[in-house]
């Protein structure tokens, strides 16, 4: 395996797989903790999950070493000549696993990656949260590898903070619209809310709301991503590799026997992390997705969730319910000869 050697008690280098023993699924979780980004989409089994089935190109894990230790990671891949993050498109935060404050192995990362695409272009890093270190590292860092830096992009995260205004987060599930709309529903049939955490209960379902959701987006200027096999592919491996991790949130609300709404969420270190959902197209006048929204909301407050994370995406909506506003951003780094 090559290795580059930036100094003497730096290198990184290209590992071989997510199988590599150097780096077991412990120390990838150790180097998670540690770093400025600890988010379900940086675990192992979410970026295994996206590779095999959305991935393309050339994997590149490179692991930066300080002393003979691994102290971050890059799950990195090239395709026609950029390299990118692995989950880049399906992930709403990613970033290097790990310390990223050691400009020093941060170069050592980048030059090791460039150097294994012989058509090298340049790199691009969707989705890294604006509190992460590494938006400053790859500015500093670029000149060095005779590299430009541009930010190319910012969107908004909208977040509910529960452990610190509770009843702020009460008050927004309680509101009075959504508890009309829930009215609607409970006074002219039953209504259930059904959530699942164990993987082999989620499977069946999965069909069910991918159906849904391309129904819903059917006909729009943004047709459901669920027509790409690829797509329902991620979410079917991601349920079976998350099966036993106690992360996965599948919530269901039935109304007199039929789903007329749909989520697949996931709670990871008192995270409440918003996934893709769906609801009855022939409702949407009686907006199921809000009074799902509502019920999603007093459950992870019974559950003792931290934060309630909207996902990025700037629609008003997630604005009425936030607490306060993270933002991401993605870092272009190009050689000096290529045009931004």
């Amino acid at each position: 395996m090559e290795i580059i050697t930036v100094m003497s008690a730096v290198r990184a280098r290209i590992l071989d797989g997510f199988d590599d023993p150097a780096l077991p699924p412990e120390l990838w979780e150790q180097l998670l903790r540690a770093g400025d980004t600890d988010v379900v989409y940086l675990t192992r089994q979410w970026q295994r999950c996206w590779w095999e089935t959305l991935g393309r190109g050339k994997l590149l894990l490179v692991a930066g070493e300080r002393n003979d230790r691994i102290v971050a990671l890059a799950p990195l891949y090239a395709d026609s000549g950029m390299v990118f993050v692995v989950g880049s498109g399906a992930s709403d935060y990613l970033d290097v696993v790990g310390n990223t404050s050691d400009l020093e192995i941060l170069q050592a990362i980048l030059e090791t990656a460039r150097e294994h695409v012989p058509d090298f272009v340049g790199f691009r890093f969707y989705a890294v949260p604006e509190s992460s270190r590494t938006g400053k590292g790859l500015q500093e860092t670029a000149p060095r590898l005779g590299l430009q830096c541009f930010e190319e992009g910012t969107w908004a995260a909208p977040v509910i903070d529960l452990a610190g205004r509770p009843e702020q987060a009460l008050a927004a599930a309680n509101k009075k619209r959504l508890r009309k709309r829930e009215n609607f529903f409970r006074q002219r049939g039953e209504l259930e809310l059904r959530q699942f955490r164990d993987g082999a209960a989620i499977l069946p379902h999965l069909e069910p709301f991918f159906q849904q959701h391309i129904s819903r987006w059917e006909g729009t200027v943004t047709p459901s991503p669920f027509v790409n096999q690829a797509q329902r592919a991620l979410l079917e491996c991601w349920t079976r590799v998350a099966a036993h991790t106690g992360w996965l949130r599948f919530t269901r609300l039935d109304w007199e026997g039929r789903p007329i709404a749909f989520e697949l969420g996931c709670c990871y270190r008192g995270k409440y992390f918003g996934g893709p959902s769906s609801f009855a197209p022939d409702l949407a006048q009686r907006s199921p997705g809000q009074v799902l929204l509502r019920q999603l909301l007093l459950a992870a407050i019974a559950e003792g969730v931290d934060t309630y994370d909207l996902g990025v995406g700037e629609y008003p909506w997630k604005f009425r319910f936030a607490t306060h506003v993270n933002y991401v951003r993605t870092w272009g780094l190009y050689r000096a000869d290529v045009s931004n």
